[in-house]
């Protein structure tokens, strides 16, 4: 579902290869209890009433496409504790968007975005095929 009165995002990578393979590396997929109906990484399950709960998902493939997308410089030029605050990438064919958890050193939750949401991508970087 397309989240209502929100800026359209740009990717912008103002980062270099090597900082980009080094953030990369350190990147997690932490996700958040308040959309899952099972226990995660992120705690037991805490679903809220009025969000969207999360297919379970595989870890290893979702922090693969986190950093594949890092790597790829798919990131905003906003940065938080030294990490984007947003990162895109695929995973089994959609676009997902990565959000830096406040406060945390290079933890993030993802969800799918719609074609309306898809960030401003002058470079054409996400114009990739997911390995």
């Amino acid at each position: 579902m397309q989240r209502r009165n929100r800026k359209r995002l740009r990717i912008d990578c103002r980062l270099t290869d090597d900082q980009l393979d080094r953030i990369a590396d350190l990147a997690t997929y932490h996700g958040s209890s308040e959309h899952k109906t099972y226990p995660s990484p992120a705690g037991p399950p805490a679903l809220r009433s009025d969000a969207t709960p999360c297919e379970r998902i595989d870890y290893v493939d979702i922090n693969a496409a986190l950093a594949e997308g890092i790597r790829r410089g798919c990131v905003s030029p906003t940065m938080e504790r030294g990490f984007p605050k947003y990162v895109w990438g695929w995973l089994h064919g959609e676009l997902y968007e990565a959000r830096h958890l406040n406060g945390s050193g290079g933890q993030y939750k993802g969800y799918p975005i719609e074609s309306p949401e898809r960030p401003q991508d002058p470079d054409r970087r996400l114009d990739w095929v997911e390995p």
